[in-house]
Parts: C-alpha cells; structure tokens; sequence
C-alpha cells in the first residue's frame, strides 16, 4: 500500500471501499505508524482511528461475550462461541483486527429454555422468544436474538438454517470442540476442519459479500492446525458444502490472502462452475453501486450445488413464516398456517418499516 501512495489513488475510494469491506481496522493494523506516515494525512488518520474505534467496540463487546460465558457455565449450560471475539482471537489474535457486531453463541435446543433464562439473569432479552413458539417446530428459525444495552446476543441452536442446511451439524460438532482462551476463560469454539466449513457455508449463505468475510476465510485456513485436508473435502462433500468451500479457497488464492493447501487448490481448479462466482464475488467487493442484495441471493444459490437444494432455498427464504412474522400478528397454534398466506404482506411491512427507519436515520444525519 506504500508503494501505491505516489501513483494517483483515489483515496476516497480506497476509504469507501474499506469501509464498506469492512477492513479498515485491519488495513490500520497492518500498516502500523511506519506504514501511516506514507500515506495522504487524512487517509493515515481515518485508518489509524478506524483500528481505535475498532479496539474499544471490540473490547466492550469481548467482555460482555466473557459475561455471558460465565453465566452459561454457573446455569450449567454446554455452549459453543462462534465468529465474533473468538474469531478474531483465533484468525488473528486481536479483537481489533475484526468489525463484528452480533454474539454470537449456539446451545442444544433441549438446553435453550435454561440458556435463555441465564441471559435474562444478566440483563438480556427476547421479544420473540417463546418456549411454546419454538417447541411447535412450526418456524423454520434456528436462532433468537436478545439484547441489552450496549450488547446484543444471537443465540443459535443449528448451524446454519433449513434454507442454507450445508453447514457441520449433529452431536459430532460438539465432539470435535476445542478451547481457546477469551479474558481468562477458557471458551468452547468449533474445531478447525469445522470451522472452515462453518466460515465456508456462512461466507457463501451472505453471498460473500465483503472482503472481511473473504479474509476471515483465509485466516482459518493458514492458522489451521495440520489437519487432514482430504477429510475436510469429504466432510464438505457430506454435508453438500464442497462448492462453497472451493469457492473460498478459490477467492482467498486468486486475493493472494493465505498460501492455500494445494490438495484443495487442485479441487477447486477441477470444478469449472467457481470461475464466473468468483468473478462475481471479485467485482462485487470492489463495486460501490452494486446490488447488494441481489448478488447475495445470486452467488448464495450459484454455490448449491443441488437443484433440488436450489428450488428450496428460494421456496423458504420467500414463503416460510419466522417468528418475526408472529410479532407482527400474533396467531393462536391453531392458525400458525394462516402464516403462509400472510407472509408476503408481512415481508412488504417489515421492509417499509426498515426503509422508513433509513430514511428518518439519513434525515437524521443530514440535519
């Protein structure tokens, strides 16, 4: 990035562009004071500031996650952290290096009336959550978020949801765990070949839409303990995920992030279908205008590799009732599937409100 510095960068860009990617702590970090000084006066403040903001959010956010770990181990409640803090301490051992928001936690589902009961015990809450709602089976959701000042939880009991099922799954998930220390506590995570197909699913389920995703990514692979690779592929091919791991490997070789196994290297230059996402997934981190959510949906569905799979990801992301649903128009049991029809209307009023609330919140900036 030096070297770049004398050679007609549109700076603005380049802080649009990293923003938006959400790796403008990481650029900071990575240049470090010696790096900064090379650069433009207001493009080595934005990034130095970015990386500090970044390291107090994170901070903040690592000790509530270190909160809520102990109140799960005094509830006696088995739980897992995934993607926030831990991933950042583990990928690159700095909760600064990551811009995260969420927590993110998963429990057994027969344990989730006992873990919501010991967030509640410090402050979180749920507007949607419903012992009776969730025991139905009737919506397809397999996470709840609660929240408190300052700090908001999503508490998972799968993966990854019906829709978007690729993701490691079952007991064997809790039996591959591993520990890794979080402010003095020793924290249960995925184990490595898990975690690589969890942040390929993921990566692929959000169409792979920043570069921090790719990052990420790259980072679990070149910090993954020698594992066997040929087993990685086999439990992707098991679990219907090859083609979003491949496509990971692809994006993290051809963005020269990592040294990328070439057992799976060789497997993604053997399946011809990852050139055109990639190439996709490439434009897209780097186009200010593009179609967010339409690329999302496009690179989610080029990654199944299933029509079948393909035909239901569309099917429930549009038609499947969520709890959400039920807040907007609470239903006795008897009539949960008076959802379906209701759906569409439902969606349309969730949107309004969103983009109302953008609207006032642009308003808002603007005065």
């Amino acid at each position: 990035m030096i070297a770049l510095a004398g050679r007609g960068v549109d700076w603005n860009r380049f802080l649009a562009l990293a923003n938006r990617n959400s790796v403008a702590p990481m650029a900071g970090a990575r240049l470090g004071a010696e790096g900064t000084a090379n650069l433009p006066p207001h493009v080595a403040r934005a990034l130095r500031l970015s990386y500090q903001v970044n390291a107090l959010r994170g901070n903040h956010r690592a000790d509530c996650a270190a909160e809520i770990v102990d109140a799960f181990a005094a509830s006696g409640v088995p739980a897992i952290a995934i993607k926030g803090p831990v991933l950042a301490i583990a990928a690159y051992g700095d909760v600064a290096m990551r811009v995260f928001g969420d927590l993110d936690f998963m429990v057994r589902l027969s344990d989730l009336p006992r873990a919501v009961k010991a967030l509640e015990g410090i402050g979180y809450s749920s507007e949607a959550y419903r012992a009776d709602v969730v025991e139905s089976g009737f919506f397809p959701d397999v996470t709840l978020g609660f929240s408190r000042e300052g700090s908001v939880v999503d508490l998972h009991w799968r993966l990854s949801p019906g829709h978007f099922a690729f993701a490691p799954e079952g007991e064997q998930v809790w039996n591959r765990t591993v520990e890794i220390e979080l402010l003095g506590r020793r924290v249960r995570v995925l184990g490595p070949a898990d975690t690589i197909l969890f942040q390929a699913c993921h990566g692929s389920k959000h169409g792979w839409m920043t570069l921090a995703q790719i990052c990420d990514f790259a980072r679990v692979l070149a910090t993954a303990k020698p594992i066997s690779w040929s087993s990685v592929l086999d439990d992707a091919r098991r679990t219907r995920s090859l083609r979003m791991l491949l496509l990971g490997v692809d994006l993290a070789d051809s963005l020269s992030l990592c040294e990328v196994p070439a057992e799976l290297l060789d497997a993604a230059r053997r399946d011809t279908h990852l050139a055109p996402l990639s190439r996709r997934v490439t434009r897209g981190i780097f186009d200010l205008r593009r179609a967010v959510e339409l690329d999302e949906w496009l690179i989610a569905i080029g990654t199944i590799e299933s029509a079948r799979a393909r035909v239901r990801y569309i099917v429930e992301r549009v038609f499947a009732p969520k709890m959400s649903d039920r807040m907007l128009m609470p239903l006795p049991r008897a009539l949960y599937p008076l959802y379906y029809p209701a759906r569409p209307f439902l969606v349309a009023f969730k949107r309004r409100e969103l983009l109302f609330r953008k609207r006032r919140d642009t308003g808002a900036l603007r005065s």
